[in-house]
């Protein structure tokens, strides 16, 4: 039960919070309504919404926002940054207090973001146009993706296991 919970929990947790800071990001940058009209007239982009994180690595996003902040760059793509960065940990952590062992806690996360990837790669071979890469390089974005869902994985899964309840001993 344990197991369901955590992987429940972090994936509502994970949606919700990549939906959160996409409408804020949109909203500062004032393309809340161009979002929109995109999802009405391609609603694939909802599952980039909800799941596009999870393609990139934490190093290389927390690369980006010592840039942006180090060049002052205050902006939209600062809070996107911020985004990518803070979801998959605050999701971790609630995989992580809600699983009753330290397995169930890191398999949730895991599960996770195996579903995160997966929904991705989907959309990689529906419509390849949707993310932004030719047909032909739709098996090298599936393979890019798995890599980075298993990096982000085990990266926060160490903080899934840093907040179970359970202890070591």
């Amino acid at each position: 039960m344990g197991l369901g919970k955590a992987l429940g929990f972090s994936l509502l947790a994970y949606i919700g919070l990549n939906f959160l800071f996409i409408i804020i990001s949109y909203t500062i940058s004032g393309d809340l309504n161009t979002l929109f009209s995109n999802i009405t007239s391609n609603p694939l982009i909802i599952l980039l919404i909800f799941f596009g994180p999870i393609r990139y690595v934490p190093s290389s996003e927390i690369f980006t926002l010592y840039g942006q902040i180090s060049l002052g760059t205050f902006d939209a793509t600062l809070i996107q940054t911020i985004g990518f960065i803070v979801t998959p940990f605050i999701a971790s952590i609630v995989a992580g207090r809600t699983g009753g062992s330290k397995g169930a806690s890191f398999g949730g996360w895991m599960i996770t973001c195996l579903i995160s990837s997966s929904a991705l790669g989907v959309l990689g071979f529906i419509s390849p146009i949707t993310l932004g890469i030719p047909a032909a390089g739709a098996v090298t974005f599936l393979i890019m993706v798995i890599i980075s869902g298993a990096i982000n994985g085990v990266f926060y899964g160490c903080f899934a296991l840093l907040f179970t309840k359970t202890e070591m001993y």
